[in-house]
C-alpha cells in the first residue's frame, strides 16, 4: 500500500492548471454471477500522446537520478527512520480534508465519518498525528484513502489520456484536474495572516512544504525505481501500474 501511495504522490506534489474535457463512458458492465471482480485488471490504456510522454518521462528520470535520488540519500543518513516515519505520519494526518472531501464528494457518509475518527483519534491521542494511533483500532484500520480524482472517477468520469507531468510524473487527464481540488485542501498549503496567527509569514507555509516534500522522497524514489528496474521498459510499466492503481482505487 505505501509503494502505491508513493506512485500517486509523483503527480501530488504540485498544484496545476485545471484542464476539460475529461469524457464521460458508459458504466463499466456488471461482473458475470459467480465470477470474481478483478479490482486490479489492467485498465484500457489511452496513450494518444505517447512520444512527448516518453520526452518528459525522460526529462524526469533525470531529474529523479541528479536532484531526488542525491536528496534521497542525504535525508535518510542524516534524519533517522523514526523520525521520518513520525513526520510522514503527521503529514499524512494533516491531508485529512483532501479524504473527507474525497468521501463526501462519493456521496460516501460512512467513510468520511470513519475519517474524521482517524483524525480526531491521531490528532489527540497520537501527538498531533506523530502516532498512527488509529492503526490499532480494528474499525479504522485500511480505510481506502480518497482524494478529488477518484471521487470524479466514482461518478462514470474516465481517466482520459495518461500525462506525464514535468517533474511531477505520471497523471492522466482526469487526475490533474482533481490534483487542483486536492492541492486547494491540502492545509500545508493554505496561507494565514498575523491577524489569524501572530508572527506568521508565508515562510511557514514554505517550511512546511519543504519538508513534507523532503520527507516523501526517500519513498518516492525507491518507488520509483522498483518501477524502473523490474521492467524493460520503464514508461510502460510506470504508466500501467499508475493507471492499474488509480483504476482500482475508484472502485473501493
Amino acid at each position: 500500500m505505501n509503494s502505491h501511495r508513493h506512485l500517486h504522490r509523483l503527480a501530488c506534489l504540485a498544484a496545476l492548471v485545471a484542464l476539460a474535457g475529461v469524457p464521460l463512458p458508459s458504466r463499466a458492465a456488471a461482473p458475470v454471477a459467480g465470477e470474481e471482480p478483478d479490482e486490479y485488471a489492467a485498465p484500457k490504456v489511452s496513450d494518444p500522446l505517447e512520444k512527448m510522454n516518453r520526452a518528459l518521462f525522460k526529462f524526469n528520470d533525470g531529474f529523479y537520478a541528479h536532484v531526488l535520488r542525491p536528496l534521497a540519500r542525504g535525508y535518510k543518513r542524516v534524519v533517522p527512520a523514526p523520525v521520518r516515519r513520525g513526520l510522514g505520519n503527521f503529514f499524512d494526518n494533516l491531508k485529512f480534508p483532501v479524504r473527507f472531501a474525497g468521501s463526501i464528494l462519493q456521496a460516501r457518509p460512512g467513510r468520511a465519518a470513519r475519517e474524521t475518527g482517524k483524525f480526531v483519534l491521531n490528532t489527540t491521542v497520537g501527538l498531533a498525528g506523530l502516532v498512527r494511533v488509529s492503526d490499532d483500532v480494528p474499525a479504522l484500520v485500511d480505510v481506502p484513502p480518497e482524494d478529488v480524482g477518484q471521487a470524479i472517477g466514482a461518478w462514470g468520469v474516465g481517466s482520459g489520456p495518461f500525462l506525464v507531468l514535468p517533474f511531477l510524473g505520471p497523471s492522466s487527464l482526469r487526475d490533474t484536474v482533481g490534483l487542483v481540488g486536492n492541492t486547494l485542501l491540502n492545509p500545508v498549503n493554505w496561507t494565514a495572516t498575523e491577524n489569524t496567527f501572530p508572527g506568521y509569514n508565508a515562510a511557514w507555509t514554505y517550511r512546511a512544504q519543504a519538508i513534507d516534500f523532503t520527507n516523501a522522497t526517500p519513498g518516492l524514489v525507491e518507488t520509483y525505481d522498483g518501477f524502473k528496474q523490474s521492467s524493460v521498459d520503464p514508461y510502460t510499466a510506470v504508466r500501467d501500474g499508475y493507471l492499474q492503481y488509480r483504476a482500482a482505487a475508484v472502485k473501493k
